[in-house]
């Protein structure tokens, strides 16, 4: 088990068989640890202990921290090895500046290239947010959100934006899934999105960039609110309340 305050069984809900156990399939499993609650901010993933509960050797789990420490979900300090990182307001408005520039770039490139096949994806992607409305969990909510958007990246056929969106989003969940979108959020949330689609489906590469970039301003201005709420100094570099 971990050594920690709170300890806990991070194969508790995946199982994952042992020829999954590389550094992929590791940095996915604390990586959702991390998104539902079980690695709380500040806590210390310490190599040993990982390796010991999960029945493998240090190098995947070591191999495994790089890779979400570049996703920017962990600390690594040298002599004292990896926490999961407490995110600031300020590490939100920094990822969001990153998201309008790349995903107003990928609406762009997917409305010159978009398949029908791409198309159908997406419209699966909006129905499916449109079924979790305000009734699904925040994380349900945020993983349907973010489903969406791969779909636009997926859309441009360009496999290192991918790869950047993919980045970005990975960080974006981690904070995104702790505070759900209220009844009027979500409509105009799903109004935007509509908006893009119908931009991508009519090729107009333009219309759909300055869509995105609107969108992504908007979520930012509501992921910023949430740091701020219930502190007069407004959103600084207040750490993100857990659960």
């Amino acid at each position: 088990m971990l050594e920690t305050p709170d300890a806990m069984d991070l194969l508790a809900d995946d199982g994952l068989p042992m020829a999954q156990r590389s550094s992929e399939g590791v940095a996915r499993l604390i990586r959702k640890a991390i998104l539902d609650g079980r690695l709380q901010p500040g806590q210390p993933l310490r190599e040993r202990a990982l390796a010991e509960e999960l029945g493998i050797s240090r190098t995947p789990i070591r191999e495994a921290l790089f890779i979400l420490h570049g996703e920017g979900l962990i600390d690594l300090i040298p002599n004292r090895g990896a926490t999961v990182r407490t995110i600031t307001a300020t590490d939100v408005a920094e990822i969001y500046a990153l998201r309008a520039v790349l995903e107003s770039h990928a609406a762009a490139t997917a409305a010159e290239h978009v398949t029908d096949a791409d198309l159908a994806r997406l419209e699966e992607a909006y129905a499916r947010l449109e079924r979790i409305g305000d009734h699904g969990s925040a994380h349900e909510q945020a993983d349907a959100d973010l489903q969406l958007h791969a779909a636009i990246a997926q859309a441009t056929g360009n496999q290192l934006l991918r790869t950047m969106i993919g980045q970005v989003h990975a960080f974006t969940v981690t904070y995104r899934s702790q505070y759900p979108y209220s009844p009027e959020q979500v409509r105009r949330a799903n109004v935007q999105h509509r908006a893009i689609i119908d931009a991508l489906r009519d090729n107009d590469a333009k219309r759909a960039e300055e869509l995105m970039r609107e969108h992504v301003s908007w979520s930012r201005e509501l992921a910023l609110a949430h740091f701020s709420e219930g502190d007069p100094a407004g959103p600084s570099a207040r750490p993100l309340p857990a659960g």
